[in-house]
Formats: C-alpha cells, structure tokens, sequence
C-alpha cells in the first residue's frame, strides 16, 4: 500500500515570488490526495507486500504470545492505569471484547463521513506496515469497510487524544467484529491509533485553505476600495532579508488587485492616508505568516497521518512498549491552524470597520451606504460578534493538558478536543470571511458607472456567497 508524494509548494525566495502569475496554482493543496480518500470514488488496495506484512506480524504475535517472561501489554496485562492487573493471554477473546464495549460512550454530533472513510484508510496504511499483529482477514475487513457504501456512526467527543483514538475509533470499526475478534489484538492494534484526528485535521486542513484563498481576494477588493495602492504589497517585500513569505503574499494581493481592476465595475479609490492602518499595510506579513504556519500544520499532520501509532509493536526482538499513539503532533497542527483562524479574523473586522468611516474608506459614504441597497452598518456588528466567539474559542492546546485515566496519562496533548474547536471555530471563520468579502466586493464596485450588482443589496446577504465575486466583477 503506499501514498503518492505529497510535497510542498516549493518556497518562494525573492526571485521567484515576483514571477508568480497564477493565484490558484500558488494557494495550491498539499494533502489532497489524502483528502480525496475520505470519498468512495477513492478506494485503497492493498498490494502483496502488504499481505506479507501483516501476515508475517500475525505470525510473530502468535509466537509471541505464550512468553509469559516477556508480556505483551493489553493481553497479558489489563489497560492503562489497571496495567497492573494480570490477565491470561489465553482469553484474549473476552479481553478484546470487553475493550471495545467499554470504549463505545462516545457523545456529541457524528464526525463527517468522509472523515470516518478516510480514517479508516489511514489505518489500513498503518496496519500495512506489519507492526501491530492484526489478524490478516480483520486487516482485509477493515480495508473492505473502508472502501464500502455503509459507514459507521462516529461520535466526535470522548477521546483524549493521547493513547490515540480510542473512543472515536472503538466506534468506527465496531462493524469488523460484529462474529467477534478474530485475533489478540485485532482491537487494541486498531484503536491504539490517531487516524481519526489525522482525518480531522486533513478534513481542516482542506477548509482553512479555501478560507484563506478567499481571504486574499476580500482583502485586495478592500485595499482597491481605500485606495491603498500597491506600495504596502509590493517593492520593499522584495529586497534585502525580507521573510519570503512577506513578499509572496503581498505579489498575490498585487496580482489580485491587477486582475480586479481590469473590471469595469472596479475603480481604485483616493488615499486617505500617506500609510493605511496596520491592518491592510501589514497585511502581507499576517497572510504571509499564516501561509507559514499553514505549511508547518501540514508538515505535522504528513509525519502523523500514515506512521505507525500503535503500543506495542510487535517486532522480531519482541513487543516494543512506546507512546506513538501519543497524538502531539497533530494538537500542534491544530495550534497552528487556531491561530491562523485568529490573525485572519482579527485582520478583517479591522479593514470592515475602517470601510464603514468616510474618513478612511476612500472618501465613501459612511456604512457603505447605497440608496435602496441599505448599508452595512449591521454586517459590521456581526463580524466583530463572531470575532468574539473565536476570542472565547482561543484557548492555547498546551493549556489544556491535565492528568488523566488514573494519572497514566498524566500528559495529554489534547488533539481531538483542540480539532474539534478548530471545526467549531472553522465555520465561525467562514461567516466572518463572507461578511468581510460582501463588504469589501461592495465597496471596491461603488464607485463604478455601472449599478451595483443585486448580489451586493442588502436584502441579499442571506444568500451571498464568496464565489460570486468573480460572477458578478
């Protein structure tokens, strides 16, 4: 089984930023192909390679399991905290049984389908590695439930993130044991894992840079609308030990800005000011960080998605006992992309409101005002209401961590609970991202001859979409 390279755009550098021509091409998807496994259209196969793996391990773990001198952990002894508690190898049958109900509590609003498909495929590709023991005809159900029509019911809260996905997983391949285990540790091997938050933060990772594409466009439809100009985007990124990616964003703000301008129903407007308020001046520096905690989200959810999470291994030398499934990688990716979610949305109440004063939008009525489309008074409000939802949201991962499950997990890392904060605030995000757009394709277009497009009344909001820009330019 294996994944095609997923590599990265390469990094810009001072040369090559300027050259940069095509917006789509540049804000590209890393993990696309990951993402796209979350859909039936993409089913994974295992290769013989991968046959021999996880026969050979099932094999080992067969050899291994009478040795009672050296104890495989969840066969020969209880789980976590009562690891301390023996148990005889010998009924691994009801031991396995009784995990899987136990771990089935899980509450709250079912994960996404396809981020249950693709958890299960990530975990396939782990399985394959040959490291974990499973039974080859669970590893075969497995990949048969992964790739089939019906999917399982997934809750999403319940997992704490550091012994893997316990909870989210014992739920999501609860259909491979319907006649019960067929092997010792068909499944611990299977919810010893973090393929569930891997999924999760593939499925936000998707998300944010659709958002963040569309941040791009609303904030150079505003700089147009305030007559910035290009100079905040533009010459000074280029020279000297500027960060690359500074001058990467500000070209894409250039490019964009050129590319509306050859519109009609778009006009730069006067400058107000020798130099705009930080929010559209520094405005390459935010997006330019933020592309670059993006890549560093990505380069962690990559180390995490397919690598082995499993405890133990079942190697040639014996059971090897370790903390893969310790998930730290993935709350890190999530700390990246909650920050991210922060400096964009703090970043466009700020250039909203500096469009609702005449002082500073370029010399346009106040709230945008246009006669019978209203203005945007109200829109502004919202997006500062919802900026607030994320500053209550905005709790660092690292501070949630506290002992847990009897103090064996006396150090969580938090990742499915920060995901699922980052899903909550991700859809926060994409309401501010639509008001801001609304305003800011408003405000670039009403200086134009032509009438203002009804997309961008009032009465019409409810029904906006970000892709209409476009449309309606």
């Amino acid at each position: 089984m294996s994944t095609s390279s997923l590599s990265y755009p390469p990094a810009a550098d001072s040369n090559t930023v300027s050259s940069e021509t095509n917006f789509s091409s540049v804000l590209t998807f890393p993990l696309q192909k990951w993402y796209e496994w979350g859909y039936q259209h993409n089913p994974l196969t295992a290769s013989e390679i991968d046959i021999s793996r996880v026969k050979h391990s099932y094999a080992l773990l067969q050899d291994q399991l009478g040795n009672s001198e050296n104890p495989i952990y969840g066969l020969h002894t209880s789980y976590g905290e009562n690891e301390r508690n023996h148990l005889d190898p010998n009924q691994w049958k009801d031991t396995q049984v009784n995990l899987l109900e136990y771990l089935r509590v899980g509450i709250g609003a079912p994960l996404p389908k396809t981020v249950v498909r693709r958890a299960l495929k990530l975990q396939a590709q782990k399985t394959a590695h040959g490291l974990s023991g499973i039974h080859p005809s669970t590893y075969q159900a497995l990949l048969k439930l992964a790739n089939g029509d019906s999917l399982p019911m997934v809750p999403r809260k319940g997992s704490l993130g550091a012994s893997g996905d316990l909870i989210s997983m014992a739920h999501a391949i609860t259909p491979l044991f319907e006649h019960g285990p067929r092997g010792p540790r068909d499944v611990i091997g299977l919810v010893n894992t973090n393929a569930m938050m891997a999924s999760w933060a593939i499925e936000h990772d998707n998300r944010l840079r659709k958002l963040l594409r569309d941040c791009f466009k609303s904030v150079a439809l505003m700089s147009l609308a305030i007559g910035a100009g290009d100079e905040h985007f533009s010459e000074g990124l280029h020279h000297g030990e500027v960060h690359t990616s500074y001058a990467r964003a500000g070209n894409l703000l250039t490019q964009l800005r050129h590319d509306y301008l050859k519109s009609s129903r778009v006009s730069e407007g006067e400058k107000s000011l020798l130099q705009a308020r930080y929010s559209v001046r520094c405005a390459p520096q935010i997006l330019g960080h933020c592309l670059d905690l993006l890549e560093y989200s990505e380069a962690k959810i990559r180390s995490e998605a397919t690598a082995v999470a499993d405890n133990p291994l079942i190697l040639e030398s014996g059971p090897w006992h370790g903390g893969l499934f310790y998930a730290i990688g993935l709350a890190s990716s999530a700390e990246f992309m909650q920050e991210i979610i922060h400096r964009l949305a703090e970043m466009l109440d700020r250039q909203i409101l500096i469009l609702m004063d005449h002082r500073l939008n370029g010399r346009l009525p106040d709230n945008l005002n246009v006669e019978t489309f209203n203005h945007c008074k109200g829109i502004h409000q919202l997006i500062s209401a919802l900026f607030q939802e994320i500053k209550a949201r905005s709790t660092p991962v690292r501070q949630m961590s506290f002992s847990c499950e009897g103090n064996n997990q006396d150090l969580v890392p938090c990742g499915m609970a920060a995901l699922n904060n980052v899903n909550d605030q991700l859809d926060t995000l994409r309401e501010i991202v639509r008001a801001a757009t609304f305003c800011s394709a408003r405000a670039a277009m009403m200086r134009s001859s032509d009438d203002l497009p009804e997309a961008l009344n009032l009465k019409n909001w409810p029904q906006f979409t970000t892709s209409q820009v476009e449309s309606i330019l």
